[in-house]
C-alpha cells in the first residue's frame, strides 16, 4: 500500500536520459528512477519517456501520485524565456495533479551548483546551452549574442571531419582506430560510405550515434593531437560564450558552474579553466557544485511550497543526489 506523506518531484531531462527523484519536505530522498531522454529536441517520445520514469519513481518508492505538492522540471530545448505549446500535454500522462514548474535544464543546473547565487552555468552533454544569472534573477543565454558552442555530437563532428580529410598525425592512430570501430569501417573510404549512408535514417537517432562517441574523444584528448585540437576547439567556442555573458553577472568576480557529461569531463574542464584564465575582463572562476541539476530540481520544488533553503537541507539533498 503505497505511503501517505507529502513529496516534491524533480525531474532532470536531458537528450540521453531522464532522471526523476520524490522527495519528502526535509529532502530526503524517497525515491529515485533514470530513463530515456525527456528533450523534445533530441527525442521523438520525449514527453513519453518522462512521464514513465516519473511514474516508476513514484511506484518504485510506494508513494501516493495525489500526495506530490509540486513538480520542478528542467527540461533540456526548453526556452530560457517563454512557453511552448507542447509542455500543456506534455506531463498528463504522469497524472500529477500538483503545481508544475517547467525551466530549461540550464536553470535547474545552475540552481543547483551555486545555490541560486549569480553566476554562469555551462551545460554540455547531448546538447548546449550557456546561460547566465544575474543578481537580480535574470536568466540570459549566451544564444541572445547569436552564440553556440556545441555539444557531444559537434565535438565528434569535428573529429570526423579531420580524419576523413586526411588532416591527422601518427600520433591519432590510436583514436581513428577508435572511430573506425565505433561506425564498423574497415577504413576511411568504408567509413566515408558509411557516413553517407546515414542520410536516410532518423535525425535524432543519428545525432545519438555521433553523440556517443564523445566520450572516447575526450579521453583521448591527452595522447593524440586530432582529439587535443578537437576538444580545445570546443573549449575556445564554450568559453567565448562564457566571457561574453561574464560582465552581465559581475565586472570582478564570476563564478562558473559546469553540468553534463561533457562539460565535465576532466580534459574539458583543463582546457576551459586555462582559456578563462588567459582571458580578460571578469575575473571567471570553475565553483564546485553544490548539487548536482536534480538536486536544483528539488530545490525549486521545495521553495514552491514554502521549504527555508538552510545547510542541513543542502546537506541532506547533496547526499541524496550526487552519485
Amino acid at each position: 500500500m503505497p505511503t501517505s506523506m507529502p513529496y516534491v518531484v524533480a525531474i532532470d531531462a536531458g537528450g540521453t536520459q531522464t532522471r526523476v527523484g520524490c522527495f519528502a519536505l526535509d529532502g530526503a530522498l524517497l525515491a529515485r528512477q533514470v530513463g530515456a531522454g525527456g528533450s523534445p529536441s533530441h527525442n521523438h517520445t520525449a514527453a513519453a519517456n518522462v512521464c514513465s520514469t516519473i511514474a516508476a519513481a513514484v511506484t518504485g518508492g510506494r508513494l501516493a501520485v495525489e500526495d506530490a505538492v509540486a513538480m520542478t522540471a528542467g527540461v533540456a530545448g526548453y526556452p530560457i524565456d517563454g512557453e511552448v505549446s507542447w509542455i500543456g500535454t506534455f506531463f498528463e500522462d504522469a497524472a500529477l495533479t500538483c503545481p508544475q514548474q517547467v525551466v530549461n535544464d540550464a536553470v535547474i543546473a545552475h540552481r543547483g551548483a551555486l545555490a541560486g547565487a549569480p553566476g554562469i552555468i555551462v551545460v554540455a552533454g547531448t546538447g548546449s546551452m550557456i546561460a547566465a544569472v544575474t543578481v537580480d534573477g535574470t536568466v540570459i543565454e549566451s544564444g541572445r549574442f547569436q552564440h553556440y558552442a556545441g555539444g557531444a555530437r559537434h565535438l565528434v563532428f569535428d573529429v570526423m571531419h579531420r580524419v576523413l580529410l586526411g588532416d591527422h598525425a601518427d600520433g591519432d592512430r590510436k583514436l581513428i582506430e577508435t572511430v573506425l570501430a565505433w561506425w564498423e569501417a574497415c577504413d576511411v573510404a568504408d567509413l566515408r560510405r558509411i557516413v553517407l549512408g546515414l542520410g536516410g535514417l532518423d535525425h535524432n537517432d543519428v545525432k545519438r550515434r555521433y553523440g556517443g562517441l564523445a566520450p572516447a574523444i575526450t579521453a583521448a584528448a591527452d595522447d593524440s593531437p586530432l582529439a587535443d585540437a578537437a576538444v580545445t576547439r570546443l573549449a575556445e567556442k564554450t568559453a567565448s560564450g562564457v566571457r561574453l555573458l561574464a560582465p552581465l553577472v559581475s565586472d570582478v568576480d564570476v563564478p562558473l558552474a559546469l553540468a553534463g557529461a561533457l562539460a565535465t569531463a576532466p580534459e574539458f574542464v583543463d582546457r576551459i579553466s586555462r582559456l578563462l584564465a588567459a582571458g580578460s575582463g571578469p575575473t571567471v572562476s570553475i565553483a564546485g557544485a553544490a548539487l548536482d541539476p536534480l538536486g536544483g530540481a528539488a530545490l525549486m520544488a521545495l521553495q514552491s511550497v514554502g521549504v527555508p533553503v538552510t545547510s542541513q537541507l543542502l546537506s541532506r539533498l547533496q547526499a541524496s543526489t550526487v552519485r
